[in-house]
C-alpha cells in the first residue's frame, strides 16, 4: 500500500492512467444515460404542451362535448387497412333504414387537425394508451355528440333527424384502436384481407409516394406492439426490415408497407378475439357469401338488416361499372375480386411479399 492507504498499482503511473480511463468511462455512461433521461422528458414535455393547446383549441371549438355528454352508445365503427374493401362494407351498412348519421373517414379533415404528427398524415397515432390517445377519444366523442354538425365536413354522407345510430367508417388512427376500445363498448367491425391485395390496391391507388402508413411502418416496430401483437416474432420482423433497408426505394416501401398492413391486421384479430363487442369479418368472405356475410356483420354492428340495405348490396355485385378507371368503385364483379389481376405488383414483387408474409408470425 503507498499513501493514504490507496493500492500501490493505482500510484504507478500506468495504474493511474487506467484508472482515469475507467473513471472516464464511467462519467460517459453516467452522461449518456442523464441525457437520455433529460431527453425523455423533454419528449415527454412536449407532448404534454402540444397535447395541452390541441386540448384548449379543441374545447374552444366545441365547448359542448365537455358540458353535455355524448351519444356514445349510438356509435357503430367500421375499421380496417385503407384499401381492404370497408368503402363497400360501410357503403351497404348506411343504407339502413334506421335513422343514422354516417361518417366517412372523419378523423383527417376534422378541427383542429389531430395532433399526432407535423409531417405527412396528422391522424397517425403511435401504439399508446389512453392517456396518450386523449385526442383520439375526444375526437370520436365529437362525431358521436348530437350537437356536432358540420355539413362541409369531407365524408359526411348522411345526417337523420333523431337520428339513432352514428355510423363510422376510418382508415386513419388505427393504432389507437386499442385506447379507444378500452373506453367504451362500442360495436366494433374489423375488416382483413390478404394484405398483398390491399397493398397492390393502395398503391395502384395512391402511387408510391403515398403518405399513407408512412409513419405507422416505424410505429408498429415499437417493442411493446411487437410484444403483443408479433410476439415471437420480432426477431424476424426486425431481420427483413433490416434487409430491406439495403433495397433499393421501390421494393424497399413495399416490404416496409407490407409488414405494417400485416401487423396491423393481426392487431385486428387481436382485439376482436379479446373484446366481445369486436368482430373481425375477412373481406375474401364478404365477396364469397355476400348476403350470409354482410347480415352478420350488420348483427355485429347492431344494425337490423333490412330490405334497403339488401337491394344496395345487390346492386354493388351488378359488374363493374367503371371500375377499370375508378379504383374506389364499389359496384363490381364480386366473385372476380378475390383472385383478381394484380395491377401494381409485379411478379417478382408479388413473390417477394408471399416469401415475406410466410416468415412473419401469423395472425392470431
Amino acid at each position: 500500500m503507498c499513501g493514504f492507504g490507496i493500492d500501490s498499482r493505482i500510484c504507478s503511473p500506468l495504474g493511474r492512467d487506467r484508472a482515469l480511463k475507467r473513471i472516464a468511462r464511467w462519467l460517459y455512461a453516467q452522461r449518456s444515460v442523464l441525457g437520455h433521461a433529460k431527453a425523455l422528458l423533454r419528449s415527454d414535455s412536449t407532448h404534454n404542451s402540444k397535447e395541452q393547446r390541441w386540448a384548449a383549441r379543441f374545447r374552444a371549438a366545441h365547448p359542448f362535448v365537455e358540458s353535455d355528454p355524448c351519444n356514445g352508445e349510438s356509435l357503430r365503427l367500421i375499421l380496417g387497412v385503407g384499401r381492404s374493401g370497408t368503402n363497400w362494407i360501410s357503403g351497404v351498412m348506411a343504407k339502413t333504414t334506421a335513422p343514422s348519421r354516417f361518417f366517412h373517414e372523419p378523423l383527417f379533415h376534422l378541427r383542429p387537425r389531430l395532433p399526432f404528427r407535423e409531417i405527412g398524415d396528422h391522424t397517425a397515432i403511435g401504439y399508446c394508451d389512453e392517456q396518450r390517445a386523449a385526442p383520439l377519444i375526444a375526437a370520436y366523442r365529437l362525431i358521436a355528440h348530437r350537437r356536432f354538425w358540420d355539413p362541409t365536413l369531407p365524408g359526411t354522407k348522411r345526417n337523420d333527424a333523431e337520428w339513432q345510430l352514428c355510423l363510422v367508417k376510418e382508415v386513419h388512427a388505427l393504432l389507437g384502436c386499442e385506447a379507444l376500445l378500452r373506453t367504451w363498448n362500442a360495436p366494433v367491425v374489423f375488416i382483413l384481407r390478404s394484405p398483398v391485395y390491399i397493398l397492390d390496391s393502395l398503391l395502384a391507388a395512391q402511387t408510391l409516394d403515398s403518405i399513407y402508413l408512412n409513419h405507422e411502418v416505424a410505429a408498429v416496430q415499437d417493442p411493446a406492439f411487437l410484444s403483443r401483437y408479433a410476439a415471437g416474432g420480432e426477431d424476424a420482423v426486425a431481420r427483413i426490415l433490416r434487409a430491406g433497408a439495403r433495397m433499393p426505394r421501390r421494393p424497399r416501401i413495399i416490404l416496409r408497407k407490407l409488414i405494417c398492413i400485416h401487423l396491423l391486421q393481426n392487431m385486428f384479430s387481436d382485439l376482436a378475439q379479446r373484446f366481445p363487442h369486436c368482430k373481425a369479418f375477412a373481406y375474401e368472405e364478404f365477396c364469397a357469401r355476400p348476403s350470409e356475410t354482410f347480415r352478420s356483420a350488420a348483427q355485429a354492428l347492431a344494425i337490423p338488416w333490412d330490405g334497403s340495405m339488401s337491394a344496395h348490396l345487390q346492386s354493388t355485385m351488378l359488374g363493374n361499372r367503371g371500375a377499370a378507371s375508378d379504383h374506389y368503385a364499389v359496384f363490381r364483379d364480386t366473385e372476380a375480386q378475390t383472385n383478381r389481376d394484380f395491377r401494381f405488383l409485379s411478379a417478382a414483387e408479388i413473390d417477394l411479399c408471399r416469401t415475406t408474409l410466410a416468415a412473419l408470425p401469423p395472425s392470431a
